[in-house]
């Protein structure tokens, strides 16, 4: 179907080592740290999540359609190194497919973009060619004078596109005379746990929102070998929980302190998730941590301005000359990022499956001991991308 990716991932083992320089290769992780500290900089403080991967990708998709001082922008924020248009687009359509197989098994990412522009302008019949060829995405036209009817089709394609997890993006309020182009972006993710939490062992326990304030929360427990570190230099624990056939696994990492999230927050931004995933060695874990699902409309064109990336956003600046036929004052005026994650004894937004049996807790005084009792951070990641990284304060 036009617009989307559907990957089923079965991946190399995760490399040990961490990536502190923004080579071609790690641009993917330092670009997930530059948008994550640019979105914690808002207030208030609200449970979020984001896919720097996603967001990437279709940024990289406008960098197809974008000329002069505009393209140039995009290439710098997104570091997109120096090479032309058409290998970065090969480069991107390699990024997301040369490891992925057909297995029923592992990860499954479906990647959501697609860019919707008023049916009056017309478009460069070369770069949808590229679009689909390499991005799986496309250019649409949409009738902004029927606000209605564009807000259906928006919506309707978006659902469609995620199994009907991420509803209702746009309003008809978002359509008019003055609007130009609509990015659209999401990224539907579904795995299950290596080793699946036991539905027996879910209770009600204390989770710490602030250091005077806390409410009982549906706690997920298990005991079993996980990659684990305590930071000293992140005063926080680190947990590393595998999905099941892939080398994608979510990273947690919870302040020492209750009230520790901004201090922790502050020092990941000078840090990318490679690094901090490089500690931790394979120990027995009892590990606590809630069930949760946020939900999450992001508007782009936030972050992305403080990263710098400001001209394709801004009239009379905005160059669009590789997407219209026609020099255009055209520019992006939404860029709508929106995203559902569901984490549970199975996994992420799985379907229930055969619950794990519920075996009896053994002493061993070498046990560690993780427990996500009060707000953290978490990442979806593998060595060369962050698919999801956002942070959990209260239901």
């Amino acid at each position: 179907m036009p617009g989307e990716i559907v990957f089923l991932l079965c991946l190399i083992p995760m490399a040990a080592a961490g990536t502190t320089a923004p080579s071609l290769s790690a641009s993917p992780i330092v670009f997930a740290r530059n948008l994550f500290r640019a979105l914690n900089e808002e207030s208030p403080k609200v449970n979020m999540v984001i896919s720097p991967a996603a967001a990437r990708s279709a940024l990289t998709l406008v960098f197809m359609g974008a000329g002069g001082k505009s393209a140039e922008e995009l290439r710098s924020v997104l570091m997109l190194g120096a090479a032309g248009k058409n290998e970065i687009a090969m480069q991107h359509a390699e990024f997301w497919s040369k490891e992925c197989t057909c297995s029923e098994k592992g990860a499954a990412l479906r990647l959501v973009t697609r860019l919707y522009v008023n049916d009056d302008v017309p478009l460069r019949p070369d770069f949808n060619l590229k679009a689909v060829e390499f991005f799986n995405a496309q250019a649409d036209a949409l009738n902004y004078s029927d606000p209605n009817a564009s807000m259906r089709q928006v919506n309707k394609w978006l659902e469609l596109q995620t199994f009907h997890t991420v509803r209702n993006l746009l309003t008809p309020a978002t359509f008019n005379p003055e609007l130009s182009v609509i990015l659209v972006n999401s990224i539907y993710f579904r795995a299950k746990w290596a080793k699946r939490f036991s539905v027996d062992r879910t209770a009600p326990e204390d989770f710490w929102i602030s250091a005077t304030q806390r409410m009982e929360l549906a706690m997920m427990r298990q005991i079993g070998q996980f990659r684990y570190a305590q930071s000293k230099k992140l005063q926080s624990d680190i947990l590393h929980l595998p999905f099941e056939d892939s080398d994608i696994s979510m990273m947690l990492i919870v302040p020492k302190e209750v009230d520790g999230l901004p201090a922790l927050e502050e020092k990941l931004a000078q840090l990318d998730m490679n690094e901090v995933a490089s500690k931790g060695l394979q120990h027995e874990v009892e590990v606590t941590m809630p069930l949760f699902k946020i939900e999450c409309d992001i508007d782009l064109k936030v972050p992305m301005q403080k990263l710098g990336l400001e001209r394709i956003f801004k009239p009379g600046q905005a160059d669009l000359s590789g997407l219209f036929a026609k020099k255009s004052p055209q520019l992006i005026s939404e860029a709508r990022h929106k995203l559902y994650l569901q984490v549970t004894e199975s996994g992420c937004e799985t379907d229930p499956d055969t619950p794990a049996r519920a075996a009896a807790f053994m002493q061993n005084p070498e046990r560690k001991i993780f427990k996500a009792d009060r707000p953290f951070v978490f990442a979806i990641r593998n060595n060369r991308t962050v698919y999801f990284v956002g942070h959990f304060l209260k239901p």
